[in-house]
């Protein structure tokens, strides 16, 4: 098994939970892993691997500890993950025994019905919610596996306080947020991220995807400012904690 100094429950803020859940919403853990240099893919698109096995290992646990994890029909699209909990990316972690009945929820933000009936998210091994606008056409789903939730458009995408309002409505206390960066910008431009986990690789890519896009700030006067909590190794990566400072957030 992978070791950590900090408890999982202390990673994901699970003592800070029960104040959000009090607004009617789950407690958003927002996960990216990036280079030095700010990055999370390549310019050719290609991202995998750019943290160590051990910091993926990590994120398994992470994903175990929350009740949902998040991803943006550009990720779903581009890497076609999985994001059940599992054991298979590090020898030293060993999540076999996590039934299908208690993994957490696989949550595709899909505005427009994208994610394929052949996409890794659609079979038995856990749960999967595909969030779609009220207009899109989901006929390619019916017959799998995943439940789709019809939610408000925004401006950009589905309306994010809509969608954390239907997790919750799921049960969903704690959401772990992995990206990719356009999703990630409307948590952030809607003040409803309440813990950042950035991994950081010792490697540089000088071009490729950020790792965050729009996230309404145009200007240093709307800089959002994170409080670090926690600054530890993870194999040759560095894993950082941090929460919005004191009346960051809306």
């Amino acid at each position: 098994m992978t070791t950590l100094a900090v408890s999982i429950d202390e990673l994901v803020g699970r003592d800070e939970w029960a104040a959000v859940n009090e607004q009617g919403r789950p407690f958003v853990v927002y996960k990216f892993a990036a280079t030095l240099d700010g990055r999370i893919a390549a310019a050719d698109g290609t991202s995998q691997w750019i943290t160590s096995a051990a910091s993926r290992a990590e994120v398994h646990l992470l994903r175990a500890g929350c009740h949902a994890t998040v991803v943006g029909s550009g990720t779903q699209q581009a890497d076609d993950p999985h994001l059940a909990v599992r054991g298979r990316d590090d020898p030293r972690l060993d999540l076999s025994s996590v039934p299908t009945a208690e993994q957490p929820y696989r949550v595709v933000v899909d505005t427009n019905a994208r994610t394929t009936s052949e996409a890794r998210v659609l079979d038995s091994s856990a749960p999967t919610l595909i969030a779609v606008a009220p207009d899109a056409s989901t006929d390619h789903l019916t017959g799998s596996s995943a439940e789709v939730l019809r939610i408000p458009r925004s401006s950009q995408g589905l309306s994010v306080p809509a969608l954390l309002e239907a997790l919750y409505a799921k049960g969903v206390r704690g959401l772990f947020l992995e990206g990719g960066p356009t999703l990630a910008g409307s948590f952030i431009a809607a003040r409803l991220v309440d813990r950042v986990i950035n991994y950081v690789a010792p490697a540089l890519l000088g071009s490729g995807k950020s790792g965050l896009l729009d996230a309404g700030i145009g200007t240093m006067d709307d800089i959002l400012r994170l409080e670090l909590l926690d600054i530890a190794r993870s194999g040759p990566d560095l894993r950082l904690v941090a929460r919005p400072c004191t009346g960051a957030q809306a």
